[in-house]
């Protein structure tokens, strides 16, 4: 039972953590405009390349894969993936998206339990 108890209290965290991100990417004018075509979101899930930078902007990969994906595990139940993704986005927004940045750190440390 605690650990029911647990993992409802950090879903419910990062459940808000996840909508705080979009709402901050929008605000900041990071999150994408348009959706990506169902061939370039087929790629990106099967890129072996970190993030699928390969295949799609960093932003539309949090957009339209980390956080509908982040939902799924969380609405599923299942175990929260080791993570860390603070550097790539450290990287790949180039000096934009600071707040986007510190909120991506919450949710690395959710995911890793140092947030709740």
């Amino acid at each position: 039972m605690p650990h029911s108890i647990h993992w409802s209290a950090r879903s419910s965290v990062l459940s808000e953590a996840l909508d705080n991100l979009e709402v901050i990417m929008q605000e900041e004018g990071i999150w994408p405009d348009a959706k990506p075509t169902r061939k370039a979101l087929d790629s990106a899930l099967q890129s072996t390349v970190p993030f699928a930078v390969d295949s799609l902007p960093f932003e539309s990969w949090l957009a339209f894969i980390f956080i509908p994906k982040m939902r799924i595990i969380i609405a599923q139940k299942q175990t929260l993936p080791a993570m860390q993704i603070t550097p790539a986005a450290q990287v790949y927004l180039n000096g934009i998206g600071h707040r986007t940045i510190a909120q991506l750190q919450t949710i690395d440390d959710i995911a890793s339990e140092k947030g709740v």
